[in-house]
């Protein structure tokens, strides 16, 4: 079984890869931008300024949720267990190890799959509260729950 320290470690680090993957594709779109040449004239460049402003949107909200997901993070103590599955515990089950966090859905950490959710999904709302031993029923599936940290 992982530890919640290394789990909170991986998702972190999760985080700031694609924060540095959306910073380079930001900065490569500005670079296109003033690179392109400005004697450039009629429609062709007026549509490719305006779809490079979309993509800086795009790429501007997505570096905001991260901040946002980042800033939930660290609202999880990585050194508490829980004796009841609930935001920030890490969860062995019978299917599979969850770390309730933030919703980055699977990452492979030290070998093992870690399904990040939050308690709005579905299965979250099954699993809160729970203690070890309980078991659940998610599409007609058991799932035991092995170990709660």
């Amino acid at each position: 079984m992982l530890s919640k320290q290394v789990a909170y470690d991986a998702v972190q680090k999760e985080l700031n890869n694609r924060t540095a993957r959306i910073q380079t594709a930001f900065d490569d779109l500005n670079k296109a931008l003033k690179s392109e040449s400005k004697s450039t004239a009629g429609d062709k460049h007026e549509t490719g300024r305006a779809m490079a402003q979309l993509e800086q949107e795009k790429l501007s909200n997505q570096l905001l949720q991260i901040v946002n997901l980042k800033e939930a993070l660290a609202k999880v103590d990585p050194k508490e267990d829980h004796k009841r599955v609930q935001y920030g515990s890490l969860v062995n089950t019978s299917n599979g190890v969850f770390f309730f966090s933030v919703g980055l859905g699977k990452i492979e950490i030290n070998g093992y799959d870690v399904f990040c959710i939050t308690a709005t999904t579905p299965l979250g709302q099954l699993l809160i509260g729970k203690r070890q031993g309980d078991t659940i029923k998610m599409g007609g599936k058991a799932m035991k729950i092995l170990d709660i940290l």
